[in-house]
């Protein structure tokens, strides 16, 4: 069976990366000062410069036409086309591609509930599970999220607050004396605090408490490999991802944020995710 995969371009693939599965993305659009962008590696210099700037910049809903060209062209060319969409509770997108793909009865929308290199690793276990010859349901991209453990460090919320993507409380929190939050993405699809810190060495704490409890409950239910990904907004903040990976041997693999979520988080932070891996 012929297969596809469709992905928003908040979901980013690892430098060199080959799949055995056809991989088109589809590029949410970015606003800086009311001009419309592309989301691409290419706009990421300008995406920084603008914040630096203060200017106004926001993302949009992918183009409509272009989701319509896309899905009637791979309905006609693949048996089956599985899309993963950033968390319906963060973006408008999730809904928008369901609308265009229920014409095609080969065209499948997933919601991943959840965003950037957590939806990379679900990816990557799809086309595994794909190239073995799996017909995917939603449970699979559940389970994928389950076995998955994705931790957020936001220095400075300003920008997380502005896009409304966070909570008031948990923007609050982050105001009063200086506390960063440790934050994930709820099972549910939307961000959520996990823990508060108000120094580098409390957030390795958290970070290294955390992924040790997931560690262990995974191996419990008889896991033993593990992949660790991480995306930074400054180089400097791979040390916390580094520090993790060598209590388990594992080569962490770098990602971009990429403009899209870059637009809501700023460079003031890093995420991390590690995920089971057999």
């Amino acid at each position: 069976m012929k297969s596809a995969i469709v992905i928003d371009s908040t979901t980013k693939l690892r430098k060199n990366f080959s799949s055995d599965v056809d991989i088109y993305t589809v590029p949410v659009r970015v606003f800086i000062d009311d001009e419309e962008f592309q989301d691409s590696d290419g706009l990421t210099q300008k995406i920084l410069e603008s914040i630096k700037e203060d200017k106004k910049v926001e993302t949009s809903l992918p183009r409509i036409d272009y989701i319509e060209e896309l899905f009637e062209k791979l309905h006609k060319e693949y048996d089956i086309v599985y899309v993963l969409s950033v968390s319906s509770l963060l973006s408008g997108t999730y809904n928008l591609l369901c609308t265009i793909a229920n014409k095609y009865e080969n065209i499948i929308v997933f919601d991943s509930k959840t965003v950037s290199i957590q939806n990379t690793y679900v990816l990557e276990r799809m086309i595994k599970d794909i190239s073995n010859g799996k017909i995917l349901e939603e449970d699979d991209i559940i389970s994928y999220r389950d076995e998955s453990l994705f931790l957020i460090s936001v220095f400075d919320i300003t920008r997380l607050h502005k896009s409304g993507r966070i909570g008031k409380v948990v923007s609050l929190i982050g105001k009063i004396m200086h506390v960063k939050p440790v934050l994930t993405i709820a099972r549910s699809g939307e961000v959520q605090l996990v823990q508060k810190a108000v120094s580098s060495k409390k957030i390795s704490e958290i970070l290294r408490e955390r992924v040790e409890a997931f560690v262990e409950k995974q191996k419990n239910l008889g896991s033993s490999s593990f992949v660790i990904y991480g995306a930074v907004g400054r180089d400097e903040y791979k040390d916390y991802v580094y520090d993790i990976a060598k209590n388990y041997d594992l080569k962490p693999q770098f990602l971009d944020i990429g403009p899209a979520v870059m637009t809501h988080v700023g460079t003031e932070g890093f995420g991390l995710v590690i995920g089971v891996w057999e």
